[in-house]
């Protein structure tokens, strides 16, 4: 959310800080199944448009006593854990699904990883650049894990290791090769 407010100034990332925490705590949690404002003060925060309303829903008292409430927070507890164990199992049984062994192959077309370093004085943040520059075509294999790489538009040529690079999206593969003349 920071790299998608600070766009290109990367010296404004913090101008819209407030708004990002507020997102963040209020969004409901695939996992737990509840925001992170509700796990730690036990209600929904109200939000700045409810600061506004006219007419506050409630008497403004506590109808439950603090042990009540004590009592209720250590249920939704042990439902989060077992939440968070289903959506731990359910998050590798994904991550082991798509994990396959991919080897590109001469004339694939792939992005590659990018190692920005930050510059303060041009303003520039390596952690809200983005990680992938592209694309390129594979050209060559220097070894079986080292290949060789041609931007498809700059045509400048690097090598690099097959674990930086990213397989492109066949639908979009084939729109750059049909734009890039063949050699």
């Amino acid at each position: 959310m920071i790299a998608q407010f600070a766009g290109k100034d990367h010296r404004t990332w913090d101008e819209n800080w407030p708004e990002i925490m507020l997102a963040v705590n209020s969004s409901i949690s695939e996992s737990t199944g509840y925001s992170p404002a509700f796990l730690t003060q036990g209600r929904e925060p109200r939000l700045p448009n409810a600061l506004y309303d006219k007419e506050t829903l409630g008497s403004g008292r506590n109808t439950e006593t603090p042990d009540e409430k004590a009592a209720k927070l250590k249920e939704i507890f042990e439902i989060v854990r077992r939440n968070m164990e289903k959506a731990s199992q359910d998050q590798a049984r994904y991550y082991n699904l798509r994990r396959r062994q991919w080897t590109p192959e001469v004339g694939s077309i792939v992005w590659a990883k990018e190692h920005h370093l930050s510059k303060a004085a041009e303003g520039f943040a390596a952690k809200l650049a983005p990680r992938y520059d592209g694309p390129y075509q594979v050209v060559d294999f220097v070894s079986p894990v080292i290949c060789k790489i041609r931007h498809t538009h700059s045509k400048k040529e690097r090598t690099i290791h097959i674990s930086e690079l990213k397989q492109q999206q066949a639908e979009t593969a084939q729109e750059q090769t049909a734009d890039t003349p063949e050699d």
